[in-house]
């Protein structure tokens, strides 16, 4: 039996290197992995440019503005955004400009639409207030020759509008890696088969095919196979080389539970035989040709908190993903949690926040075998082992798995 965090340093420490990568289209790459640095050819803005509907001019002229005395100037042009100013602002005069376009030269200062008028064909402005701060400087975001995106980075709606700013139509993204998943047991049925006596459908492929796609990686189905080791054997071995392999089921010590045997049988050295949590302590994992080969339990609530704690960051480490690590926070328990454990236990949980304080609500159905709980958790909320009675507010740690 090992402690959860030595387990995950070991997985982590064998994760299988994944450096193949491919260039895609821009708008295929929501939610991949950035495979390469970006660093700027620019300044962005590229350009002293408007951020609002105005009019540029000098500062010294429109300083003592006010509606009863306000500064009276000469529009000598019109600079719609994607045009280019071709006329310099002298003492007097002013430039009507729209948002994003380029500040003319000689003029220091932007006052918005909303404070000017005319009078007599001329441009008033009413005030200065501000004026001298509605300009966005060339290169007061990015400068260039600077690092803006760093690989192993998750490419989502901010990323990928920078990247299109500066001009990334095709980034350099990894593979996805593919992840074999094998549900064990001679009770399975397929989810279209007819109920039978003594049978169940098999939960667990797709539960943790779901989870393979959260964490980055893509799902490899290997079906379902009866308590028999040679069935188990061809199987796994009917699709070599893949960077993981997970089999649900047999990872216990009853009479049919096979896996300790198959790993004997494949010579697969352990990296550890059970993790001391609950649910979920009935994991194995090993090195299989240079890949890893983990069991989980068969029991759907067991898996599910095995993989989130420790399949999770495993394969977004093995995606390239630079920040694997869960995000977790500290939260005050709602309610009152009255069963007791040796163990260290994960507790599916509803985390919210309420005048500002973050709670998490244990939920109902935490069975190893019940999948309910988990249609409403967004967090598994920890359990210290050897835990009293734990009142309403205590502090305690959670994993949030939603944000």
């Amino acid at each position: 039996m090992i402690v959860l965090e030595d387990a995950l340093t070991l997985l982590l420490n064998h994760a299988p290197l994944h450096c193949n990568t491919t260039r895609l289209p821009l708008a295929e790459c929501f939610g991949r992995i950035l495979a390469e640095d970006i660093t700027s050819t620019m300044d962005f803005p590229p350009f002293n440019r408007s951020p609002l509907d105005g009019y540029a001019v000098q500062f010294k002229d429109i300083i003592h503005a006010s509606a009863e005395h306000p500064a009276l100037l000469t529009q000598i042009e019109s600079v719609p955004a994607g045009s280019v100013p071709y006329n310099t602002i002298s003492s007097g005069q002013a430039t009507r400009i729209m948002t994003g376009a380029k500040i003319p030269e000689g003029a220091d200062a932007v006052v918005r639409l909303e404070d000017t008028g005319t009078v007599n064909s001329q441009i008033a402005i009413w005030t200065a207030e501000k004026a001298a701060t509605n300009i966005c400087s060339q290169g007061e975001e990015i400068r260039i020759n600077e690092k803006v995106l760093t690989a192993g980075t998750l490419l989502e709606e901010g990323a990928l509008g920078l990247l299109s700013m500066l001009g990334h139509a095709n980034p350099l993204i990894f593979h996805k890696p593919k992840i074999g998943i094998l549900a064990t047991g001679s009770e399975l049925l397929s989810p279209s088969d007819p109920m039978k006596p003594g049978k169940i459908r098999d939960s667990n492929s797709y539960m943790l095919l779901a989870k393979v796609l959260k964490a980055g990686g893509e799902p490899v189905l290997l079906g379902r196979v009866e308590d028999n080791l040679s069935s188990i054997i061809t199987k796994l071995s009917a699709h070599p080389n893949l960077p993981l392999y997970i089999t649900t089921g047999g990872a216990s010590v009853g009479d049919y539970d096979l896996m300790e045997k198959l790993f004997q049988e494949l010579q697969v050295p352990l990296l550890f035989k059970g993790v001391a949590i609950k649910p979920g302590m009935p994991v194995l994992a090993g090195i299989w040709k240079n890949s890893l080969l983990m069991a989980l339990s068969g029991n759907p609530a067991a898996g599910s908190v095995s993989f989130e704690m420790l399949i999770t960051p495993l394969i977004r480490k093995i995606a390239g993903l630079r920040n694997w690590k869960h995000k977790k926070s500290t939260v005050k328990l709602w309610g009152t949690f009255k069963k007791t454990s040796p163990t260290r236990r994960f507790v599916w949980a509803r985390w919210f926040v309420k005048q500002g304080t973050i709670y998490a609500e244990p939920l109902s159905h935490q069975g190893n075998g019940m999948l309910k709980s988990a249609l409403e958790a967004n967090a598994l909320l920890e359990i210290p082992a050897h835990n009293p009675i734990i009142e309403n507010g205590t502090e305690l740690e959670a994993v949030l798995l939603q944000l």
